[in-house]
């Protein structure tokens, strides 16, 4: 283990973690995109690919553009040394173009997992998962066949 003690290491690993819920609430669900700023580093990297600040800030717009009411909820979250994983569930209505697929106006819900490296109270890389094929599904098969939605990632009941 280097420096520091297991109270402080438990600090930061909350600290991660309320970091990446800031960002999910105020970024993505509430589209106060300013917040890039305060929390990515300017080499920061998504998908390996350094983007800076405004590599998120371009996810956001793109997703909001496709899905009205985007709300993105985080459930669970472990955090180790600097990364901090979380599992999240995101809900919107589909009104513009996304992968091709002209807008809808249906309800569709998602999952994914996001897996961030921070140092220095900075995001500096994003790796991540999300289920695009559950998105296209949704929107793409006809009433009445489209998959329920995801569950929830904040729902306790995994039984």
């Amino acid at each position: 283990m280097t420096g520091g003690n297991a109270h402080g290491d438990l600090d930061v690993r909350e600290a991660n973690k309320a970091l990446a819920r800031r960002w999910f609430d105020e970024g993505w669900s509430r589209g106060e995109l300013d917040v890039a700023e305060l929390l990515f580093a300017p080499e920061f990297l998504l998908g390996g690919e350094k983007v800076g600040p405004e590599g998120p800030k371009r996810s956001v717009r793109a997703r909001r553009a496709a899905f009205a009411g985007l709300t993105v909820d985080v459930g669970l979250q472990v955090a180790e040394g600097p990364w901090v994983a979380s599992w999240y569930t995101t809900r919107g209505t589909h009104v513009g173009e996304f992968a091709g697929v002209a807008p809808t106006g249906r309800v569709i819900s998602s999952e994914g997992i996001q897996l961030w490296r921070v140092e220095n109270g900075l995001v500096v890389e994003d790796r991540n998962v999300f289920d695009v094929r559950r998105v296209l599904a949704q929107l793409l098969e006809p009433a009445g066949k489209t998959p329920g939605p995801a569950r929830l990632a904040t729902d306790d009941s995994r039984g």
